[in-house]
């Protein structure tokens, strides 16, 4: 997040937006009631447990006899894992009696999310091995410490049956939680530990078998690692092993010598305590009595995982001693494990989706890479036989009936409500309800989502300060003035001089974006909405009503915040925040400007790394840690403390000790972002470069350095806590071995300091970067994912576009021909049905949230919602209503008393964006010869278009004055809030004869 902070003003939140398979409703949307009944009821199918894992049958191992030994057939032995995608966080197990064959049993996700790329989670099973407890949030959720501390979502599932019960909403996605044992409780926390290390953690003891919670509990300070426990929960608090007393009160049990990482559950009691030591991880036993040194494993090598009747040790794990710990068993293994199985026959060594590689909206996977495809790899224990598997999840059922055509005559739902007494007031109130500067569904904002070659020369042009490619006047359609992307928004010079490392910006702008400057709805090429966190203040639901006092405001391809807030001080000026929001040349520039600024608050402040020298990129760790979290600059507030917060420390114990340095073993770790402080999930992406959807590097590596740690071609990167402990946040650099130098975890914690640890002084320890366009060089053309839209080839008729002015596109279409009509959008339907209180409310500005513009179709622009499952009065999804209406001048029709006019009436698919059932009604309009005011065909959109532009004839129906066609998202019952429905450009073509190819209507009558 780009955030400039100069005292304690308050971190904001922002993630992006997803529409998925509505399995959940957050919790304010309950606590305020604002959803019908059929929503706050409704779990979906993929959370039922009815459906698996696609795979042919296929087991993870060949030859179970050789790999499992004898008698698996009869084993109860079960694994349970769980990863994300950008279709939710799902839950996979595999039983040893089947030969370990994958299956998914619950697929998690929160509706009412906008597309955001992946989900993310962590699960643990249950003392019984009965159920599941999983937390879950969209991956863009690590990028934010609010989201961190308190904005996951809890569940557990059974096992037996799949059944889904949704928990807690608004605990920590950390590592650890949640927590469970050798009983059917489980620990889930929710922090309030602010970036001064002060505050307190709340603990949710839920009951498995039911899923209600029946014990909060909290923490003074910042309590990690629950495990309950028959006697009480325990965990960690200030580097000490705690029991937790009912009233939150702490009793230490004992001091631990190292950081801890891991604990778990074994026989009689005893907790065995994984911790990093000089430089290893170390195995602990705790009898209830004393704690024993049970041995130790080369750093971030040993797994520890609860197993029935004990626990499991597995990795490299040779220097463990077992015989003094009584249900303590080992299993070798090349390396950590991600998991074991609940009798510990099977280590799943990595498990994680195609599509982390280079996250892909699901409009944007034209290939068979990406969301649904799960790679597992795992070793039997009793053989040390490793092997690999591909799961294929099932995507939410997608409706394909086929063209129908009812030929209903209907009324407006508004009019069934108000024969039920409820008098419609206005039935678009086009209520924006938001404090950003550029609103969102505006034709005259537009974004161009580039493609990564795109991206890349923007930066190599920017850190040098030769972004000055001339924008023109109405660029992208804004209607603002003509300017360079670097004259909007001037490099910022380096205090000390140099010039920022391109593969520094780069790695940002994957983390905080994915390379996206409009919307996850939109692949390169595209237009679209701009990227916005929390535009409309409402944590990002659709089913919230707007607050946009609250907004982020955060602004495409570098989640530009500052300056995009009208409420805020210093808001741009509007070329400058339309430049922001749709030009993503111009979001890099001011993004640049605002990391530079956040090096020279630094400097400032006498804080550097190493040498200090910008050149290298390995020197620019704290300004990353500040870019996400921000530089405290007035010692006048936070207690005279200034400096960088605790949230990112990379000694803070939310992020596992032993871990290794973000993607540098696999891109595995993108399945779990939140186990990383910000600074190294950026250094990550530099030495890791994120893959595009054609499965390339979207960018270059830097120049590594021809010594120092690893010739071979990483970052010279010191993770080591140490490293940013010293007086200025009371923290003994010098602490005796094996303890805990920085125990306090509390105000004290604030770094104002320098650290050293030997790069970025020369070439044989530092990394510089790599240039991979030359200056001064031209913007590159777009690598498209899809073909461009048609222009111009509608069919001869009355041409309706769905834009006001057709030429306002990012396509560079330019439409030759008159529009003969009218089109609107009606956003939601004037009322609904509020069970909580019984009351009809308005709709009209829930509606909206769901409703996107694509760069796609006819003249390069379509609109796109999704479909909602619909029904009259209590019972109909109104909320998310958008109702699409072509009309055709009036003057250009029949008068009523006539015989009316027969058109031939053609409607434009787009290539992608278009998948539902759609019911399109024609309304006949004013007549006198008794017509039927309304015939209806439904085409599949998805089938129609098959993956390209497409004018789809319905059929011929005579027309006369105020006649048009019309369709919406909520005219079928089988809508799952899954289906993309588009509105694009329609054609009314008088005629004479009746069609004969039409898919519906092939008469003459109306």
């Amino acid at each position: 997040m780009a955030l400039i902070r100069t005292s304690r003003a308050r971190t904001r939140m922002r993630t992006a937006r997803r529409t998925g398979r509505i399995a959940f409703v957050s919790s304010a949307a309950l606590a305020a009631g604002l959803l019908p009944a059929s929503q706050v009821t409704a779990v979906s199918a993929t959370t039922t447990g009815t459906h698996g894992v696609s795979h042919s049958g296929k087991s993870l191992f060949g030859s179970p006899d050789a790999a499992l030994g004898d008698n698996w057939q009869a084993s109860t032995d079960r694994a349970v894992i769980g990863t994300g995608d950008s279709r939710g966080f799902h839950i996979l197990v595999a039983d040893e009696s089947h030969a370990f064959a994958y299956r998914e049993l619950a697929d998690l996700t929160e509706a009412g999310f906008d597309e955001i790329g992946p989900w993310t989670g962590y699960v643990c099973t249950t003392g019984s091995g009965r159920y599941a407890a999983a937390v879950y949030a969209p991956s863009m959720a690590a990028n934010k410490p609010t989201l961190m501390q308190h904005g996951a979502f809890a569940a557990v599932v059974d096992l037996a049956t799949g059944k889904v019960t949704r928990s807690i909403a608004g605990v920590q996605l950390a590592y650890f939680s949640p927590g469970c044992g050798q009983t059917d409780m489980v620990t889930f926390t929710r922090s309030a530990v602010g970036d001064d290390g002060h505050g307190s953690t709340k603990l949710f003891d839920v009951d498995a078998a039911s899923g209600k919670n029946v014990k909060t509990t909290t923490v003074t300070g910042q309590f990690t690692n629950p495990l309950p426990t028959a006697n009480g929960d325990i965990g960690v608090l200030g580097g000490r092993l705690v029991k937790v007393s009912p009233g939150g009160g702490t009793t230490t049990l004992t001091r631990l010598p190292g950081r801890p990482f891991a604990l778990a559950p074994s026989s009689d009691g005893a907790v065995d305590v994984a911790v990093v030591a000089d430089g290893r991880d170390v195995l602990h036993r705790w009898d209830g009595k004393t704690l024993t040194r049970l041995g130790t494993s080369p750093l971030g090598k040993l797994g520890l995982f609860p197993r029935r009747g004990g626990d499991l040790v597995a990795g490299q794990v040779s220097g463990i001693d077992t015989a003094k710990a009584p249900g303590l068993s080992k299993v070798n293994a090349p390396a950590k494990p991600l998991a074991a199985s609940r009798e510990g026959h099977l280590l799943t060594t990595a498990v994680a989706s195609e599509e982390l590689k280079g996250i892909t909206s699901k409009i944007g996977s034209s290939d068979g890479r990406g969301a649904g495809l799960i790679d597992i790899a795992a070793q039997a224990t009793a053989t040390g036989t490793a092997s690999t598997m591909q799961a294929t999840t099932v995507e939410a059922a997608t409706a394909t009936a086929d063209d129908v055509e009812p030929d209903v005559s209907g009324q407006p739902e508004k009019d069934a409500l108000a024969q039920s007494g409820v008098a419609p007031t206005d039935p678009n109130p086009q209520s924006h309800y938001s404090n950003c500067l550029v609103k969102l569904n505006n034709p005259h904002a537009q974004a161009l989502q580039p493609s990564p070659n795109m991206v890349e020369w923007a930066v190599d042009q920017a850190v040098h300060g030769d972004l000055n490619i001339s924008r023109p006047a109405n660029y992208l359609g804004t209607g603002s003035d003509a300017y360079t992307p670097q004259g909007l928004f001037p490099p910022v010079s380096l205090t000390g001089g140099g010039t920022v490392p391109a593969q520094v910006m780069l790695g940002i702008l994957a983390q905080e974006s994915n390379f996206k400057q409009a919307s996850w709805h939109s692949v390169p090429g595209d237009g679209g909405n701009p990227l916005l966190g929390d535009y409309y203040g409402n944590k990002d639901s659709i089913h919230n009503y707007p607050n946009g006092g609250v907004a982020d405001c955060g602004y495409g391809i570098a989640q530009v915040t500052s300056g995009m807030n009208e409420a805020k001080p210093d808001p741009y000026e509007p070329t400058q925040a339309y430049a922001v929001a749709t030009d993503y040349a111009a979001n890099i520039a001011a993004g640049l400007q605002i990391l530079s600024k956040t090096w020279n608050q630094l400097k400032d402040l006498g804080m550097n790394v190493n040498t200090g020298n910008p050149a290298y990129i390995e020197n620019w760790m704290m300004a990353l840690w500040a870019y996400n979290s921000g530089v405290y600059t007035d010692a006048s507030q936070n207690g005279g403390h200034v400096g960088l917060g605790w949230f990112n420390n990379p000694a803070n114990p939310n992020y596992p000790a032993d871990r290794a340095p973000f993607l540098r073993d696999s891109y595995d770790d993108a399945a779990h972002p939140a186990n990383w402080p910000y600074e190294e999930k950026i250094m990550g992406w530099i030495e890791s470069p994120q893959m595009t959807y054609n499965s390339k590097p979207s960018y270059a590596l830097p120049q590594f350095p021809t010594g120092g740690l690893s010739p071979a071609g990483k970052l010279n990167l010191n993770t080591n806590y140490r490293a940013y402990c010293d007086s200025s946040n009371d923290c003994d650099s010098g602490a005796a071995s094996g303890t805990d130098p920085c125990p306090a975890e509390n105000e004290t914690c604030w770094y104002h300091g320098s650290v050293e640890w030997g790069a970025g002084s020369d070439s044989t320890n530092g990394s510089t970067e790599n240039l991979v366009t030359s200056l001064g060089s031209g913007e590159p053309g777009i690598n498209r994912q899809y073909t461009a839209g048609p222009c111009n080839n509608a069919p001869s008729g009355l041409l309706v576009d769905d834009l006001p002015d057709p030429n306002d596109n990012t396509q560079g279409c330019r439409e030759s021909r008159h529009i003969d009509g009218k089109f609107n959008l009606q956003l939601g339907d004037n009322f609904t049905y509020d069970r909580s209180d019984g009351t009809w409310r308005a709709t009209g500005d829930i509606a909206p949230i769901d409703l996107h513009q694509l760069g796609a179709g006819y003249d390069g622009h379509a609109w796109f919602t999704h479909g909602y499952a619909g029904g009259s009065g209590e019972a109909g999804d109104l909320w998310h209503k958008v109702t699409a209406t072509w009309a055709p001048n009036p003057s250009l029709m029949s008068d009523p008393g006539t015989t009316g006019l027969l058109y031939d009436i053609w409607v434009h698919l787009p290539n992608h964006g278009a998948q539902g059932v759609v019911p399109y009604s024609v309304h006949v309009g004013d007549n006198t010869a008794g017509a039927t005011a309304t015939r209806t065909c439904s085409i599949n959109q998805a089938s129609k278009s098959n993956g390209n532009d497409v004018w789809v004839e319905l059929g011929t129906v005579r027309m006369w004055q105020g006649g048009n066609l019309q369709t919406d998202n909520t005219s079928r019952s089988d809508y799952t809030g899954d289906q993309d429905i588009a509105y694009d450009a329609v054609v009314f073509t008088p005629t004479t004869t009746a069609s004969s190819t039409g898919v519906c209507f092939h008469d003459a009558m109306p």
